[in-house]
């Protein structure tokens, strides 16, 4: 049985499945020792812990898995309630059997039995001690499981509650107080309503800010848009004469397209309509042997 260096005064004893008990009366008389005359030993059982009403932070040592480490298991919600009896620096004895390598029916590895500490809060998380397999052991995994002794290691692994309370609150001390500016700086960025009639104080004229291209009148056919699409373009009811505005300038372009001069075969001007060549007219053969003609 392995004991706590420091001599807790109260311990906890979590038992699982098929506990003889005869076993559970020796382990516990092992652990008064350990407690000492002014000692405690508690003995709860695992799948009860949960809706336990122990106090928080009231046990120095927590032990589960020492009575049958082959059949227990600890899930989180152990390790939680685990974690809130625990005094703050207290310690945590864990015994279970752990995978030798991944994918092995109900088990964890010891690495992921560790991680499962971390997660619920644990830290100083101790490396895995294996422990012998005894027949007894064996005899549990060939009535209990379909492994034999030779896919899974039973090990110790110890862990502590953090120095302090779940929910704990510590004060942040205030930041110290700037230093104040000093006043003569200060006054440089002042500029009070007095200062505007003082001939020593120098304004910039509004009027040199602005260049040519702000001096410039915009074009006012660029200005207006339709109130519903923000865009210049009329939405499908207009009402605001947009709409006559855009259909106005599409006949003018229509208009300036028709009055465009076309070439003798009635195409249109390359020039005027993106560059469309004019086609030549269909040669025709005279009856008379001569040479092919254009009319």
């Amino acid at each position: 049985m392995s004991s706590d260096r420091e001599s807790p005064k109260k311990i906890l004893l979590l038992w699982g499945p098929h506990v003889k008990p005869e076993h559970l009366t020796e382990t516990v008389n092992e652990l008064k020792k350990t407690a000492g005359d002014k000692g405690l030993v508690a003995v709860e059982n695992l799948e009860r812990l949960v809706v336990s009403d122990h106090a928080s932070s009231s046990f120095d040592t927590v032990q589960c898995g020492t009575l049958t480490p082959t059949l227990t298991f600890h899930p989180a919600e152990v390790f939680a309630e685990i974690a809130r009896v625990l005094k703050p620096g207290g310690t945590v004895v864990i015994r279970e059997s752990v995978a030798n390598k991944d994918q092995v029916p109900n088990l964890r590895t010891a690495s992921k039995l560790a991680s499962a500490l971390k997660l619920s809060g644990f830290v100083n998380v101790g490396s895995p001690v294996a422990l012998a397999i005894t027949k007894s052991n064996v005899e549990d995994y060939d009535r209990h499981f379909t492994y034999n002794e030779k896919e899974v290691s039973l090990i110790e692994i110890r862990a502590s509650k953090p120095n302090f309370e779940i929910g704990a609150s510590v004060p942040l001390s205030q930041a110290k107080s700037a230093s104040k500016p000093d006043p003569n700086a200060a006054k440089i960025w002042m500029l009070s309503a007095d200062d505007t009639l003082d001939e020593n104080v120098e304004l910039i004229n509004e009027d040199d800010l602005l260049d040519e291209d702000d001096l410039k009148k915009p074009d006012p056919s660029t200005l207006k848009v339709c109130a519903t699409t923000k865009q210049r373009k009329a939405c499908k009811n207009c009402s605001c004469g947009l709409a006559e505005e855009l259909e106005k300038e599409e006949s003018e372009k229509i208009e300036k397209n028709r009055s465009a001069p076309a070439s003798s075969c009635g195409n249109i001007n390359p020039l005027t309509r993106g560059g469309i060549s004019p086609k030549p007219p269909f040669p025709k053969k005279n009856t008379s042997k001569c040479a092919v003609v254009f009319e």
